[in-house]
């Protein structure tokens, strides 16, 4: 009976395209760049005592993974299930990076990892505790369906991005799949986004509820990545660092010296993903506050994000600590506008040491927005520093490219009357500011 659906299987390659090259011509790899094509041969055996092999090339995983399948489903139709579960439990129906899965009443009978047979879907699960295995269920239907996880590939060893074709025959759910090499942690924006698309993938397949009860758990955390979901409202759901924080609006999400960082990202559409950075604690080195790349995907309303971390300049090296810290308070005004904006920078508890920001109106050349209520709204004249040095022009004068400005004021951390070094930036007609003191 093998003998019948290797052949079947061969002739099915043929006619849909999958066709034997000689071996003189010059073999084509493939034109997916994104398919790693594995074991080129494919064994298929003819008798007990005979066999003969076939080499074909894997042109469309996709396609060659339906087909996979549907071979399993065939041998169910015509032999009955149990002796579809017998073959697909042994290592002669494996063929590379493909093998067949397959589940009855919520219990996984066969499976090319033997420690996973007779689990209940529930069980069956990829890295860091990701419920693969209900996933799967709840996305088989009759026509079939195509979904993305993380899981072990059996030839690599590896865990990698399975692209898993699962179908559903008379409550008989039928798999198979192939593998892409998940995108390291060094390449971080990359991980990041495969990350948070894996949360999406198991939104879709199994819904709001059963998602947020796993990204909930410390499980789903790996190291600096971890995902947090904002419902329809904007309302944090998931959040499994900061449980506390269940229920809080975005916009009532803040970061050191009480930064809205909820206002950030909440405001922009996100239907094709958008990055946003702010400082915030990173739970990998003991809540050490970096500058936090956060990826978010609106899908039905519900926003998915994952983040990872790069440190700071310290406050040692004052002229980029100034410039980030400018820059937080451009990226503020672009999520959510010169009102909110101004709102926290004309507050003392934005002041960080000697670090705060002040914000020009290029029309008017006013200051309209400082912690120091007596200098908002300051006549650009009086911009004249204590060794009689006129620098309003010089602030007014500034690039987009942004530039320095050093003129004398008082620190008001000593309250000594020194040096200051001012990075100014022209933004969207207003000059944004900060410095620190010789």
């Amino acid at each position: 009976m093998r003998f019948l659906y290797a052949l079947a299987m061969a002739l099915t390659l043929v006619l849909t395209g999958v066709a034997c090259q000689d071996e003189s011509e010059p073999q084509d790899q493939g034109n997916e760049p994104n398919v790693r094509v594995q074991d080129q041969g494919m064994n298929l055996t003819v008798d007990e005592d005979k066999a003969s092999s076939s080499t074909v090339l894997r042109y469309d995983a996709e396609e060659y993974t339906k087909e996979f399948v549907l071979q399993a489903v065939e041998m169910h139709r015509e032999q009955g299930l149990d002796d579809t579960v017998a073959y697909y439990n042994t290592p002669e129906s494996i063929d590379g990076q493909w093998y067949v899965f397959i589940f009855e009443d919520d219990k996984l009978l066969a499976h090319a990892d033997q420690s996973l047979v007779g689990l209940p879907a529930h069980e069956v699960k990829s890295p860091n505790g990701y419920p693969a295995g209900e996933a799967v269920l709840a996305s088989a239907d009759e026509d079939g369906e195509w979904l993305s996880y993380l899981f072990t590939n059996p030839v690599s060893g590896a865990a990698e991005i399975k692209h898993t074709w699962v179908v559903d025959v008379d409550g008989v759910q039928f798999g198979s799949g192939w593998y892409e090499s998940s995108p390291d942690k060094w390449d971080t924006p990359a991980y990041t986004k495969a990350f948070v698309q894996q949360a999406v993938d198991l939104y879709r397949a199994v819904g709001l509820e059963r998602t947020l009860e796993y990204y909930n758990t410390p499980e789903s955390v790996d190291g600096q990545w971890y995902v947090y979901i904002l419902d329809e409202d904007l309302t944090l759901v998931a959040s499994p660092l900061t449980p506390q924080a269940i229920g809080v609006p975005a916009v009532a999400i803040t970061g050191p010296n009480n930064f809205p960082v909820g206002l950030l990202g909440t405001d922009v559409d996100a239907s094709a993903g958008v990055w946003v950075d702010y400082r915030f604690p990173n739970p990998a080195v003991d809540g050490e506050v970096e500058l936090k790349h956060v990826w978010a995907v609106e899908y039905d309303d519900v926003i998915f994000a994952s983040g990872w971390y790069e440190p700071l300049p310290g406050k040692a090296d004052a002229p980029a600590y100034t410039k980030a810290f400018v820059q937080q308070a451009i990226d503020l005004y672009d999520a959510a506008g010169i009102e909110k904006t101004a709102e926290y920078y004309n507050t003392p508890e934005s002041v960080d040491g000697q670090w705060y920001v002040f914000i020009i109106d290029t029309e008017t050349g006013r200051t309209i927005v400082h912690f120091n209520e007596e200098l908002r709204d300051r006549d650009p004249s009086e911009r004249i520093d204590s060794q009689g040095y006129f620098y309003g022009d010089d602030l007014l004068a500034v690039s987009e490219s942004g530039t320095w400005v050093d003129y004398w004021q008082v620190n008001p951390e000593t309250g000594e009357d020194v040096q200051k070094h001012t990075w100014a930036v022209l933004h969207d007609n207003l000059i944004f500011s900060s410095g620190w003191y010789e």
